[in-house]
């Protein structure tokens, strides 16, 4: 799982080194760039709901598996690309691809996990996906020297056919009764049943805020786009900055995993990352140039603190729906939040190209603590009385 997981962040984390390369030979600019990423999501990932309402009919291995090689095949054609069209098409199909991964994935993990590890669980999961992007940036960066940026396409297209493939049939699964029950259930029904939940509202109205910041999708973009444009920086010394992040990406999430499991509540953990997420942000535009020194510690930080949201607010998710179909649960949940994430990178996209990279990432800052506004309220202790009870792991 965790693997397949790694392979669909490793796409994302490989683009922004070949952005450069890409604009250079198809000929476009930063607004395309936010195009690309806000369509792809919207195509691929905003239909997640999709998947996890076939995940009550079908195995989710089978829908992980196959989605896993398309996803490969899909994202080595992309090297085939003659225009900006061509590479948009094939991105979005590599989208499509993998949305299987986060719903059936999710709810493949809750079923054998006890409630009380969700969030270490989820956390672990969500890492496990982050530690394979952490050698992407210094691969891609040596591949796209030595050979261009088509064929580090196809050299990156290959594990995840290999790892598609192993899912199918390396992971054992068992469905019991209860699945046949969901299946019958209106899934028009089930979506307005979760969507009444009044802490449910709270976590999405967050999770659609802080998606103008998310680190997998805005942060992984723009980021390295503002370490390599604005400030100057060559391929490698970015590509090392980059490294830093995405090691930031693995540490956080699992920390913050572990310490609300420990803690008993998510709430304040959640609360921290978006506080110290805003503070970094504004920190990486204000040092600039003149603070270099200080840039590998200001991108570390970033990548623990942004990446950790995430899975806190899956957790959350997890924790205010106990009883409804975890597939339909996620599905719905990341729909909304690569469908609002799409959004973000359009306009982020557009505000590069008409004010620059500054005021963008300023933007980003902001985001993080306007969604704290919506956790706030968030009653927490009604959620942590439910699962109280399950302190074993299933399976």
């Amino acid at each position: 799982m965790a693997a397949a997981h790694a392979v669909n962040h490793a796409y994302t984390a490989l683009l922004p080194i070949l952005y450069p390369a890409m604009m250079a030979d198809l000929r476009f600019g930063y607004s395309q760039i936010g195009l690309l990423v806000g369509v792809s999501q919207a195509f691929g990932q905003g239909l997640q709901w999709l998947t996890g309402y076939l995940g009550r009919f079908v195995q989710r291995k089978v829908l992980l598996g196959i989605g896993t090689v398309a996803q490969g095949v899909c994202f080595g054609l992309a090297g085939f690309s003659q225009g900006f069209l061509d590479l948009l098409v094939w991105q979005s199909l590599t989208r499509l691809a993998g949305s299987p991964q986060h719903p059936n994935g999710n709810a493949l993990l809750l079923d054998y996990f006890g409630r009380t590890h969700r969030g270490r669980a989820l956390a672990m999961h969500y890492a496990g996906g982050n530690l394979g992007t952490v050698l992407v940036p210094l691969v891609g960066a040596l591949l796209l020297g030595a050979f261009g940026w088509r064929t580090t396409l196809a050299y990156f297209a290959l594990p995840a056919i290999v790892i598609g493939l192993l899912v199918l049939w390396g992971i054992s699964e068992e469905r019991d009764g209860t699945a046949a029950l969901e299946a019958r259930r209106s899934l028009g029904r089930e979506t307005l049943e979760i969507l009444r939940n009044r802490n449910l509202r709270y976590i999405v109205g967050a999770q659609a805020t802080a998606a103008g910041g998310r680190g997998l999708g805005v942060v992984i973009t723009f980021v390295p786009l503002y370490l390599s444009q604005e400030l100057g920086l060559g391929v490698m010394r970015m590509g090392v900055l980059y490294t830093l992040m995405l090691i930031g990406s693995v540490v956080g999430p699992t920390l913050a995993g572990f310490v609300s499991d420990r803690l008993g509540a998510r709430k304040p953990v959640l609360l921290s990352a978006y506080l110290t997420s805003t503070l970094t942000m504004a920190l990486l535009v204000h040092l600039g140039t003149t603070g270099a020194w200080l840039l590998p510690l200001v991108v570390f930080v970033l990548g623990c603190v942004a990446y950790a949201e995430s899975p806190m607010l899956q957790s959350l998710t997890a924790d205010a729906t106990e009883g409804s179909s975890q597939d339909v649960v996620f599905g719905l949940y990341h729909t909304i939040g690569f469908g609002s994430g799409a959004l973000w990178a359009i306009v982020l996209g557009a505000l590069v190209d008409a004010l620059g990279f500054r005021h963008a990432l300023y933007v980003m800052a902001a985001s993080y603590s306007a969604a704290a506004l919506w956790i706030l309220p968030l009653h927490e202790g009604f959620l942590m009385k439910r699962r109280s009870g399950d302190g074993r792991l299933n399976g």
